[in-house]
């Protein structure tokens, strides 16, 4: 039998010598090889979640399922979180990969889905499976929330004129080059004094020397909405996507050192009328 072999490691679990991509590939052709099966593509999705399905080597495998020359018959993976972990995403994949008649297998969780007791097997597998990725969401959003409540950070780059730095196990902001810091000072004073947006933007471009960065009018009122520059970490503002109730904020003072004081930053806010661009 041909077989395709889909291969999946998460950021979180690139460290892990058991899910590794060199790890899973191993244990698929070892499998494989055993069962006298022919490995004919391999698909592989580096440091992407199975909470999802757009994945583009997943996306390109279900593609080539769906074509009439398909080359395989079967996909193996190394476990069945490894193709998807919501029940939803396993039932419409695998009806979809079915009805070209395709299987998928798991080398480390066999099971046979021909019978009921396979059927059964294999759909409980695939509820841990979610009931894991649920679980590990509220995990891990109980551990940011007790992360922001402590005013530490919670993820992504530090703001414009900041650097990261480690306090024990925890990461906050410490301030960057001497320059940056300066920098945002220029701009919540230049606010303050009635520019906008756009002529912020023109006239650090004017000032600063060709090898540094562009300034744009979007990353000027990026700065200029952005609290942290005041001490302060709000975090939770965002869901999803979606913007939360400003009671869900987190909100935190003094949590590392200010770049501009209180009255500067109600200057430069009174001073921008929208759209700010100005």
């Amino acid at each position: 039998m041909n077989v395709a072999t889909y291969l999946r490691v998460s950021s979180e679990q690139q460290a892990n010598r058991e899910l590794s991509i060199p790890a899973q590939r191993e244990a698929l052709k070892a499998y494989a090889d055993a069962k006298g099966w022919n490995i004919v593509e391999e698909f592989v999705d580096e440091a992407k979640s199975a909470k999802t399905a757009d994945r583009p080597a997943f996306q390109r495998m279900i593609a080539l399922a769906q074509k009439p020359d398909k080359p395989f018959d079967a996909i193996l993976v190394h476990k069945f979180d490894r193709f998807c972990r919501r029940r939803e995403d396993h039932i419409i994949y695998k009806a979809l990969l079915k009805k070209q008649g395709i299987v998928v297998l798991s080398a480390t969780e066999p099971t046979d889905s021909e019978t009921p007791h396979g059927v059964l097997l294999e759909g409980m597998l695939e509820v841990i499976s979610e009931f894991y990725n649920v679980n590990l969401k509220h995990e891990t959003l109980k551990g940011l929330r007790e992360n922001a409540l402590q005013g530490f950070h919670c993820g992504g780059r530090a703001p414009y004129g900041y650097r990261l730095c480690k306090i024990g196990n925890r990461v906050t902001y410490e301030l960057g080059p001497e320059h940056e810091v300066q920098t945002v000072k220029q701009i919540f004073s230049m606010a303050a004094e009635g520019m906008g947006g756009k002529k912020i933007a023109r006239l650090l471009n004017q000032r600063s020397q060709p090898q540094e960065k562009k300034w744009s009018p979007s990353t000027v009122l990026s700065i200029l909405s952005n609290e942290a520059y005041l001490g302060r970490r709000v975090w939770n503002k965002r869901s999803d996507g979606r913007p939360n109730d400003q009671g869900k904020w987190i909100v935190t003072e003094k949590s590392h050192p200010a770049i501009i004081d209180q009255d500067l930053w109600n200057a430069a806010q009174s001073s921008l009328s929208p759209p700010g661009y100005n």
